[in-house]
């Protein structure tokens, strides 16, 4: 008798675990500008599989989220542009082929719905990372991307991401001339 709780507390508490690390994107603190709940479901879900594509290194999962038109492009946090998808690809892949290991947290996301339907996002999500042949280190990442339904799916079409001067730790990285730092 004493094994039935103790296996449905586990049970549950690997639910709970679960669903949790699922959720990570979903409850970054979220404004939602007026989207329907299930776009804004979908939206999160976007961003979790993102998310997920970084962690466990992997350019196919990542190239599945964007749009499949020639138009894509990505503007990378070093501020090279990207444009295509052999370009946006090959930045990933060379990107990738340098990390040991990432995972990414959001800070802080707000959605608006784009007058043709699409959704705009813009948000700010903490990477802990290694790269080879580095210690590990921390990096924000600011970002806006621009999606839309494409075939039943939501899709990235442009991404644009950068390091905000104040948390960049490149050389040459200087705050702006009025001395103000980025807001966090």
């Amino acid at each position: 008798m004493q094994k039935r709780p103790r296996q449905t507390v586990a049970l549950a508490l690997t639910v709970f675990l679960w669903f949790g690390s699922l959720a990570s994107a979903a409850n970054a603190q979220t404004t939602n500008k007026g989207l329907p709940p299930g776009v804004l479901r979908a939206n999160q879900e976007l961003d979790r599989k993102f998310l997920e594509g970084h962690r466990v290194l992997d350019t196919d999962m990542i190239m599945g989220l964007f749009t499949k038109s020639p138009d894509i492009f990505f503007i990378g946090p070093t501020g090279v542009i990207y444009q295509g998808r052999d370009q946006v690809r090959q930045s990933i892949e060379k990107f990738f082929a340098r990390v040991v290991t990432m995972t990414g947290v959001i800070d802080h996301v707000t959605y608006l719905p784009s007058g043709d339907g699409g959704v705009i996002a813009y948000g700010q999500v903490t990477y802990r990372r290694q790269l080879q042949g580095s210690a590990p280190d921390q990096r924000v990442v600011v970002w806006t991307d621009y999606r839309r339904k494409e075939n039943g799916k939501w899709v990235i079409v442009f991404r644009h991401a950068h390091w905000p001067l104040a948390s960049n730790s490149l050389p040459g990285a200087t705050p702006p001339a009025n001395g103000s730092a980025p807001q966090r």
